[in-house]
């Protein structure tokens, strides 16, 4: 009997169990259509899901168009999980009304960064992807949960050179340290301890600080040129293990990723200017980018331009987006599902715009006034409340929960999957396709028999997807193999063929063979054809 399909809850940030739970229960709700691997494990030893998707009655994964979802490479960024597992659910959910799943596979992980997920989601303190704690330096905070709430949260002090002080329109918040500002005047620190203090001020803030998202190959540069990148492109066992499936897999015609800052559709590149990229694949790049922000309302940034207003364009190096341009040839994009302003009507074009410091305390004033007249709330601020630091005496520790403010309410994450979502499909639709079609047998004389076959792409895109794509090794071009059956001779001068890319929907080669087969046999061949990201086809030709 069939096992019903498990609801994705809305309601909380998912646990590594938990999340290990919905995909079990998945994949064995509809083992026709889903599939549970890993594509390695992390650091601390959590499997890295993946959730391969597709209809196996119409053929294996790897011989079809394939698409890649990723989600949660930075740790706070848990709505990536979520928008991930969104779209993996409704696919399955879908299938009856579409026959998607029988042309192209999907392979999500929703989860790149299990480790760093489960201490956010737990104690919602503040990393980016990984911060290194294994060789602790003297005089360095690290984040603990000191006074036993089972939460990460902020320390204040008062202290005569604090920055802060408490804003007298809202008690709940810290504002920057005016000339006429009167005291008391605080410091903040994350809540932990300092590792062997000498008693001064000169208290430096965790371990050296990993961003995964600067991790990939494409124009990788060392720290401290680049900030979190790393040892070495993919120096890091999780995103390593994501390069090694991202190039065992030819099929792989376009990746989308899931972030959590200011709601906006991404697109590459992310250093430079769009004149570094092809005229017609910035193009349809737009095209596609367009069509996710009509389905999610967010609005469109290249990589270089996503920053607040009175910067200068951005560029970063190691980044998913010329990785996945560059490297791989392919139309990336990443989906920055919006953050707790956004939920409170702020929108990223304001939280991006110039702003005075007065200005962004008033923004922080909004959101807090909005976060009080909802109904139904996250907790999103622990009261301050003194404690006695072993080390620094005494504190206060409460203020805002990071896990929270990093993401939309789960409520608006599910309203803005809906329209990831639709974005996947369509984007996804358009994969190559490439099929064998009109082969026929035809009898020369005597023994000789003409073999003809087309082979055609008749999706959307190219196989080389982009112009970029042509010229690259990772996207591998049309081949033919004809393989005679057993006492069949091969009469002609070329048996296999070399095709090269083939363009979308119009673009088809009709081949011939001549062979000679002994009287009564049926059997003449089989002819295949590797596709890359257009898939792999094969028949086998009888009399």
């Amino acid at each position: 009997m069939a096992k019903e399909i498990p609801v994705l809850p809305f309601k909380r940030f998912l646990k590594f169990d938990e999340l290990t739970d919905f995909v079990s229960t998945l994949a064995a709700a509809r083992p026709d259509l889903v599939t549970l691997t890993s594509i390695g494990a992390s650091r601390e030893g959590r499997a890295i899901h993946l959730l391969t998707i597709t209809d196996a009655a119409t053929g294996k994964p790897e011989d079809k168009p394939a698409y890649l979802i990723h989600g949660n490479i930075h740790a706070l960024e848990l709505s990536g999980t979520h928008a991930a597992l969104y779209t993996a659910r409704q696919l399955v959910v879908d299938h009856d009304k579409s026959d998607l799943l029988k042309r192209v596979v999907f392979y999500i992980v929703p989860r790149i960064n299990p480790d760093g997920a489960e201490f956010a989601v737990t104690t919602s303190g503040s990393i980016r992807s990984r911060t290194d704690r294994s060789e602790r330096e003297a005089n360095t905070l690290y984040q603990e949960d000191v006074n036993g709430d089972g939460l990460i949260l902020t320390m204040r002090q008062e202290h005569p050179d604090g920055s802060l002080v408490t804003d007298p329109k809202d008690p709940r918040l810290l504002i920057r340290r005016k000339r006429d500002s009167a005291g008391p005047f605080y410091r903040t620190l994350p809540e932990g301890l300092i590792h062997d203090w000498d008693g001064t001020d000169n208290i430096r803030v965790e371990g050296r600080s990993f961003d995964w998202n600067r991790n990939w190959s494409y124009d990788w540069r060392p720290e401290p040129e680049q900030g979190g990148a790393g040892d070495f492109p993919f120096s890091e066992p999780e995103m390593r293990s994501m390069a090694e499936f991202i190039h065992s897999h030819a099929n792989i015609f376009g990746i989308l990723g899931y972030h959590t800052g200011p709601g906006a559709v991404l697109r590459p590149p992310s250093t430079g200017s769009d004149t570094d990229l092809s005229e017609e694949d910035v193009r349809v790049m737009d095209e596609l980018a367009q069509i996710g922000s009509e389905y999610t309302g967010l609005p469109i940034y290249p990589v270089v331009k996503y920053h607040s207003a009175d910067r200068r364009d951005i560029n970063l190096r190691g980044h998913f987006h010329n990785f996945g341009y560059h490297h791989l040839g392919l139309f990336v994009f990443e989906f920055e599902l919006g953050i707790l302003k956004n939920s409170a009507g702020i929108e990223t074009e304001e939280i991006l715009a110039a702003k005075k410091p007065e200005e962004e305390e008033e923004e922080m004033r909004r959101l807090m006034k909005w976060w009080d007249e909802q109904e139904e709330r996250d907790e999103i601020y622990k009261p301050w409340t003194p404690f006695e630091h072993p080390q620094l005496g005494k504190v206060e520790i409460g203020g805002l929960l990071n896990r929270h403010l990093a993401g939309r309410t789960l409520p608006d994450l599910e309203e803005i999957s809906k329209g990831t979502y639709q974005f996947t499909v369509e984007h996804a639709s358009r994969h190559p396709r490439i099929i064998l079609e009109d082969v026929q047998v035809d009898a020369v004389g005597g023994d000789v028999y003409r073999i003809r076959a087309r082979t055609a792409n008749r999706g959307h895109f190219p196989t080389n997807v982009s112009n970029q794509g042509r010229s690259l090794r990772k996207l591998r071009a049309v081949q033919v193999e004809f393989h005679p059956a057993c006492c069949v001779n091969l009469l002609s001068n070329q048996g296999h063929y070399h095709i090269g890319h083939m363009n979308g929907l119009t673009d088809s080669r009709l081949l011939e063979w001549f062979v000679s087969a002994p009287p009564g046999k049926q059997k003449l061949c089989e002819i295949r054809v590797f596709g890359g990201t257009g898939g792999n086809v094969s028949v086998y030709v009888t009399k």
